[in-house]
């Protein structure tokens, strides 16, 4: 059987490899507080909606949950398709998923442990590709390098749904927006709030560190560039927003190809 894989790392370039040592800390460190921080946002409720609703998942789809954590879309995912490949940089997270999903009895749930820039999987295996705030951990190079390798992933027919803080460095008029009301509610919180505004800078702006959002213009572009058509963009609340594109072609048999997605 042809399974989950990660492709050669040997000509990883050193600042790849400490970002994502990185990220498999923080992450890790995370597993026992992330589902009650997603569960008690109404943002992340209402992100979720949308990225449901725009992969219009079916009974008969193998499904990818990139940078999944502790299950959030996947456990969405799993009882309305075939199978969910949840696939995330932090063991701790994986195996809480792994965890959960039998205790919510799913068994067509395959956690894997392993880097999103260094996923891969065979060509034309799988039907939908979906990913909640995890791809702004990505270079650009990574982001568009992983949209292109999804796209030979997917089935003809099959959708690319990806849910993330989507917003350039203030050159447009909604990263000015975004950017404006940021402000605003953190300079209500007094000196806290401008403890984080000088952090968010710093973040964002001086040092980009571990997070490192794109627009949603670098999000068409790079759909684009990789054969995906009917390209949308819906803003949710915030920065969030949900890209979605499908490759050319309509849906065809699956070929007899193995995959762990449903087995």
């Amino acid at each position: 059987m042809t399974s989950v894989h990660a492709r050669s790392a040997s000509a990883r370039p050193r600042e790849s490899w400490v970002r994502s040592h990185v990220l498999r800390r923080a992450w890790g460190s995370r597993v026992h507080t992330w589902d009650h921080h997603v569960q008690s946002s109404a943002a992340f409720g209402a992100v979720l909606d949308a990225v449901l609703a725009r992969s219009e998942p079916r009974a008969t789809d193998r499904v990818v949950d990139l940078g999944a954590g502790t299950g959030y879309v996947t456990l969405a995912l799993a009882p309305l398709v075939e199978g969910v490949v949840a696939a995330d940089l932090a063991k701790p997270m994986v195996d809480a998923l792994a965890e959960k999903s039998e205790e919510h009895g799913l068994e067509n749930v395959h956690p894997v442990v392993v880097d999103l820039s260094q996923l891969d999987l065979p060509e034309s295996s799988v039907d939908l590709v979906v990913s909640n705030y995890a791809l702004h951990h990505l270079t650009n190079d990574d982001k568009a390098a992983l949209v292109g390798r999804v796209s030979r992933w997917l089935r003809p027919g099959g959708r690319l749904v990806v849910a993330d803080m989507m917003f350039g460095r203030g050159t447009s008029r909604r990263d000015r927006a975004i950017i404006r009301g940021k402000l605003l509610s953190l300079a209500r919180l007094g000196p806290g709030g401008v403890w984080r505004i000088a952090k968010n800078l710093w973040r964002f702006g001086v040092w980009r560190g571990t997070e490192m959002p794109a627009s949603p213009d670098f999000w068409r572009d790079a759909l684009s560039a990789s054969g995906f058509e009917t390209i949308s963009f819906d803003p949710v609340v915030a920065e969030a927003g949900v890209i979605a594109g499908q490759v050319l072609g309509s849906a065809e048999p699956r070929p007899g190809v193995d995959c762990p997605v449903g087995r």
